[in-house]
This record gives structure tokens, sequence and C-alpha cells, in this order.
């Protein structure tokens, strides 16, 4: 039941056609095949968009990874437009010194920057 593709019998429900209508058929496609390509290329110009939000811990990092991705889509011939820096997120954390409760309520404040 199934046939591999391109086997060169046909099946019980195929017929063989005639030159002529060969002909007609190749010059349809050939002046169909125009216009798709037309929105191909409009599609693959929006496909190329991309926004990517980076995070770390480390600047230095954070600034090596972005040099790489740019070079590498300049190296495309990408339009590249950024790096855009967003604000240093602060995260703080208040923990008490002693790890039974007893004695003065004393803390510690750790804090963790996270950059974008």
């Amino acid at each position: 039941w199934l046939k591999p593709f391109g086997s060169s019998r046909p099946g019980p429900d195929v017929e063989e056609s005639k030159p002529t209508k060969q002909k007609s058929i190749s010059a349809q496609p050939s002046a169909m095949a125009t216009k798709p390509v037309k929105s191909l290329e409009a599609e693959e110009q929006r496909l190329h968009r991309i926004r990517i939000t980076l995070t770390s811990r480390n600047v230095k990092s954070l600034e090596k990874v972005c040099s790489d991705l740019i070079a590498g889509a300049r190296e495309k011939e990408l339009h590249v437009a950024g790096p855009v820096r967003l604000p240093t997120r602060t995260l703080r954390l208040c923990v008490r010194k002693s790890p039974n409760g007893e004695g003065t309520n004393t803390f510690d404040r750790w804090e963790v920057r996270i950059h974008k």
C-alpha cells in the first residue's frame, strides 16, 4: 500500500497524460511561482526581527556574550540595533545572624545585583 517516492509504476487510479496537457500544466506553475516568491521575501524580513534579553550577575561576561552576538549578526550582514542596557535589579535579603533565634535581634543584609 505504500510505494517508494518516485516509483515508475502508476497506481490503479493514475492515468497517463497526453503530451499536450503536460505542456499546458508546466506553463502554469512557472507563472504562478513568481507571486509567492515576493511574499516569502517579505516574510523573511519579518522573521529576522529578534529581541534577546540577557541577564547576568557579572557585567564582563554579559558584555562579552553581547559583543559575540553582535559580531555574528554583522558577519551575516544583518541589521543590528543595540545593545540597550536595562536598569540593574538589586535583590536584597535581610537574614537573622543568629541560627536559633536566641540573643539580640541582629541582621545581615545581603544583596544580589542582576544586570540586563
